[in-house]
């Protein structure tokens, strides 16, 4: 049996932990990935776009469902329940889990904290090519989940507030 947990976040909306049980025995693997936000949201469409991606990519031997806000567990719950292995995936923004550690603050939307001074394509310099990865993974260490985090999505900076 081979496991492997996947998470998004940061500056780029995140798939919190992917778990991957595969043996020789199944011929699909169904991963389901529960959101934080609405399946109204702009961000599940792109998230159904890499689910179909991957579809695609392993001729449907990986099937990714997207799940809405709630469905199986709350959206503060959500990473908890990833590594419980209540759900395989999930997809939210790494500031969600500051409660349990102050740097996920760093992973967050860029007004959460990732932005300061930087851009999406800045962020994603840092990240792939400046230790901001090597950070993110001792963030999940420190924080004790078990879950490997990846960028999905990157987004730049957002508005202090919406205005009618």
């Amino acid at each position: 049996m081979f496991n492997l947990k996947t998470l998004t976040s940061g500056v780029a909306a995140t798939a919190v932990g992917l778990s991957l049980a595969v043996s020789s025995a199944v011929a699909e693997t169904k991963i389901r990935v529960q959101s934080v936000i609405p399946s109204s949201a702009d961000e599940i469409v792109m998230l159904k776009d890499f689910a179909a991606d991957v579809a695609a990519l392993t001729d449907g031997e990986v099937m990714i469902e997207v799940l809405p806000a709630g469905s199986v567990v709350g959206v503060q719950e959500t990473l908890d329940a990833v590594d419980a292995g209540l759900i395989e995936g999930g997809f939210a923004w790494t500031h969600y889990w500051s409660g349990k550690h102050p740097a996920a603050m760093l992973f967050g939307s860029p007004v959460a904290g990732g932005g300061v001074g930087m851009d999406n394509i800045a962020f994603m310099s840092w990240f792939l090519a400046a230790g901001g990865k090597e950070l993110y993974e001792q963030l999940w260490d420190e924080m004790g989940v078990n879950v490997v985090g990846f960028m999905l999505q990157p987004v730049g900076p957002e508005a202090l507030g919406w205005f009618k």
